[in-house]
């Protein structure tokens, strides 16, 4: 008799779990890739360098033009003030001297000097003058201002340290602009005027509280001193 043996078969069970239990290998390419990465780290950021540089030497330059043109603007404005304006102050200062023969004076038949500083301002549209002591006796030195934008004439009695304010008198008194061009023109020595003598009768109306409703330059001039308004009584040419 023959005796047969029976071989273990395996279950299903035994055959889904045989192929999970085998060590899985592991990738060959994750390794080289693993293996790369440093090598990229590595490497130096040249083409940054470089446009950091380029950018800073702009910054540079745009830094040294701003400062060459606020050199420039500085120069300009020294010239200006320093030269051109000095300049314009003396084109338009004056000493005059006027003489003539008062016939009513107790001095007759000598003649008199009336000396005056004279500055106009042609673009602030008024004239300041200044009358030193007159040489002759019954005078008294004074500053007096024609504002053509108030339309009014301030006198300060020096002496009495006083202000008087009248409404400006334009057919005897010349605009800056007219005024200027006679003066340059006499100084020149082109054009000399006629002289002749405006004698006028003032008197006080009233008190002036409100200094500044008289302009700026007026309120300058009449600034701290009392102030009172005049009206023309009387005008004479002679």
């Amino acid at each position: 008799t023959r005796k047969r043996s029976k071989l273990p078969v395996p279950s299903k069970g035994d055959k889904a779990k045989a192929p999970a239990s085998a060590p899985a290998p592991a990738p060959a390419p994750a390794a080289e890739i693993r293996g790369s990465l440093p090598a990229s780290r590595e490497r130096p950021p040249y083409h940054r360098y470089k446009k950091g540089g380029s950018v800073g030497g702009v910054c540079y330059l745009s830094m040294g033009m701003v400062v060459l043109l606020m050199g420039l603007v500085f120069a300009s404005v020294y010239i200006y003030r320093y030269f051109f304006l000095a300049q314009l102050a003396r084109d338009n200062f004056f000493h005059c001297g006027v003489l003539y023969e008062d016939s009513l004076s107790s001095q007759a038949h000598t003649r008199m000097e009336l000396e005056e500083d004279v500055k106009i301002y042609l673009e602030e549209n008024y004239e300041r003058i200044n009358v030193p002591v007159p040489q002759f006796g019954g005078g008294d030195p004074a500053d007096i201002i024609h504002d053509f934008q108030r339309g009014l004439t301030a006198y300060h009695d020096i002496s009495l340290d006083k202000c008087y304010v009248i409404e400006l008198n334009t057919t005897i008194v010349l605009p800056p602009r007219n005024f200027w061009e006679l003066l340059m023109n006499v100084k020149r020595g082109t054009y000399l005027p006629q002289t002749y003598i405006i004698q006028e009768e003032m008197v006080v109306t009233e008190h002036v509280s409100d200094k500044e409703a008289l302009g700026s330059f007026i309120y300058h001039l009449c600034s701290g001193k009392d102030t009172y308004r005049l009206r023309r009584r009387a005008t004479r040419r002679r």
